[in-house]
């Protein structure tokens, strides 16, 4: 058994702002991050799960992907993809060979009310992001991804507004981290409650694995994305295929869900370049 886990750290427990991640502090909080994934692994370990896993990669996936320390999970079979930019960033390094993928540290999508540091993929540039008319998230266009490559994404961590969005979209096992309250504010649980929550999910998660299946995308996707200015809708219009169909709006419709990441990623790069342009 391969496993894939993609971190963020926006979900991480105890973090309420991007403040706290750019500051002297930071280091704590990546630390956070790495506790939160030994207790995911150390869980797995005690699971009946633990003799078919031969490998766990895990792509560090906020902002460069230089988050998390090497060497912090003392497991062998655990190995690190790390950097940016890299062409699936995110999802980096996922195929079909593996098994189950998880989403680690995730946030609630742009725009959500009492969502901790809320954004779909570019906090600078992109609004929102639709998928055939249905405003998504990270965790969604990347479960789709995973889906897409015939992987089923079994657990997701964050806060408790990420949990609520993700009712009716797809049934796994969820982390609570914390309690939303706005964007840079919430209740955080002490570590050891954190730590029960991924006992119980990692629980929850081997008795249901087996009705867990992939989230495949619809045969054609389009894909919207809403931009912050007019000025960043101007500078990502320029890409081929991409239709622009009002001042802050673009579309892109394509059979290949590899493309609609793709094209996710090109706008984030493009556009975050000019959300600050005068």
């Amino acid at each position: 058994m391969k496993i894939y886990i993609s971190t963020d750290m926006e979900g991480v427990s105890g973090v309420v702002s991007w403040n706290e991640m750019e500051s002297a502090a930071a280091g704590f909080w990546t630390g956070t991050l790495d506790c939160e994934l030994n207790w995911l692994v150390q869980e797995l370990r005690n699971s009946e799960l633990n003799s078919r896993i031969e490998e766990i990669v895990i792509c560090d996936s906020h902002a460069r992907g230089e988050n998390l320390k090497y060497g912090s999970i003392a497991d062998r079979r655990v190995s690190w993809i790390r950097g940016y930019p890299r062409p699936w960033y995110m999802m980096e390094g996922l195929d079909s060979s593996f098994d189950l993928a998880m989403l680690i540290g995730y946030h609630a999508r742009i725009g959500s009310w009492h969502g901790g540091m809320d954004h779909s993929y570019s906090g600078s540039s992109i609004y929102n992001i639709r998928l055939n008319d249905r405003e998504v998230g990270e965790t969604e266009i990347n479960s789709y991804f995973a889906g897409w490559k015939g992987v089923p994404v079994g657990l997701v961590s964050g806060d408790d507004i990420l949990e609520k969005q993700l009712s009716g979209f797809m049934d796994v096992p969820f982390v609570r981290t914390k309690e939303g309250i706005g964007r840079f504010s919430a209740k955080v649980y002490h570590p050891e409650v954190v730590r029960g929550n991924y006992c119980e999910a990692v629980k929850r998660l081997v008795e249901r694995l087996p009705m867990i299946s992939p989230l495949k995308p619809e045969k054609k996707t389009t894909l919207e994305i809403d931009l912050f200015t007019t000025a960043i809708g101007d500078a990502v219009s320029t890409v081929p295929g991409l239709e622009r169909v009002s001042g802050r709006t673009v579309r892109y419709v394509s059979e290949d869900y590899g493309n609609i990441l793709k094209m996710i990623l090109t706008v984030a790069m493009i556009g975050g370049r000019f959300a600050n342009y005068r």
